[in-house]
């Protein structure tokens, strides 16, 4: 194993752990990045390039979303209080 494939470890490791936990959300978006880097590394010419790449994006949009409603539920409390 070279030091470029720890990062694919790292993602599949906290997709099983996510998933372990039964959090679903967190889940997809690491699996989402560990498919990337899968593509990325190992498979770079096996897919086009256009797939290569909807993974991370659909990794980063389900961030940007979890972000959102985390801190729509921040500033929701904070009204309240």
């Amino acid at each position: 194993m070279n030091w470029n494939d720890w990062p694919i470890a790292c993602w599949a490791m906290s997709t099983l752990l996510c998933l372990l936990t039964r959090r679903w959300f967190d889940a997809t978006w690491s699996a989402c990045f560990a498919v990337f880097m899968v593509f990325d590394r190992w498979l770079p010419t096996a897919l086009p390039l256009q797939l290569h790449y909807v993974f991370l994006g659909a990794g980063m949009l389900l961030v940007v979303a979890e972000v959102m409603t985390q801190y729509r539920r921040y500033r929701k409390s904070l009204i309240s209080q």
